[in-house]
């Protein structure tokens, strides 16, 4: 499979590029299968998978700061703060407010979330399985060998975006 894609990846002009419109476009649509995917797999929850990147942080760091987390995250603190804020409605988490800085206030797992985060660290190891059935060890290899390449192509160009838009303000 992942030779077939490397093939496809390296015409220039084929019909089927002109179909997906290459790289970028084709990542985009596997994206979006794949938050179809989540939707189903965490329907019952009632979490949207874009909230699953909060669950697996806060686990790794339960009573961090919101601000500790939106860097963790990458993500904007105002887009943390909405995560959160439906989160917190639904019982999945709740903030403390810190005991040696009370102009800080810490986010927790409320039971009703540790379980979430359990059963979705659980879907998560199905999925992982049920996709490896697809490929071979060496396929597997061959895309996260790509997809890493990828993202560190994405992380070159984003930088060099902030370096322009920086040097034109300055100017």
């Amino acid at each position: 499979m992942i030779s077939y894609l490397i093939k496809i990846l390296k015409v220039k002009k084929g019909a089927y590029m002109k179909k997906c419109e290459g790289i970028y476009s084709l990542i985009g649509k596997v994206n979006h299968k794949s938050a179809i995917y989540g939707f189903e797999l965490l329907k019952e929850e009632n979490i949207h998978p874009r909230q699953m990147p909060l669950i697996i942080h806060l686990k790794k760091c339960e009573g961090c700061t919101q601000k500790e987390l939106a860097e963790k995250m990458q993500v904007k603190p105002s887009t943390l703060n909405v995560m959160i804020g439906r989160m917190e409605k639904n019982g999945y988490i709740e903030k403390k407010q810190d005991e040696k800085d009370s102009r800080k206030s810490r986010i927790y797992f409320t039971e009703k979330g540790r379980s979430i985060c359990e059963d979705g660290h659980k879907k998560f190891v199905m999925i992982q399985e049920k996709l490896q059935e697809y490929f071979t060890k060496e396929e597997q290899e061959e895309l996260k060998r790509l997809l890493n390449k990828f993202c560190d192509c994405l992380d070159e160009q984003t930088e060099i975006l902030k370096k322009e838009r920086k040097e034109k303000s300055d100017a």
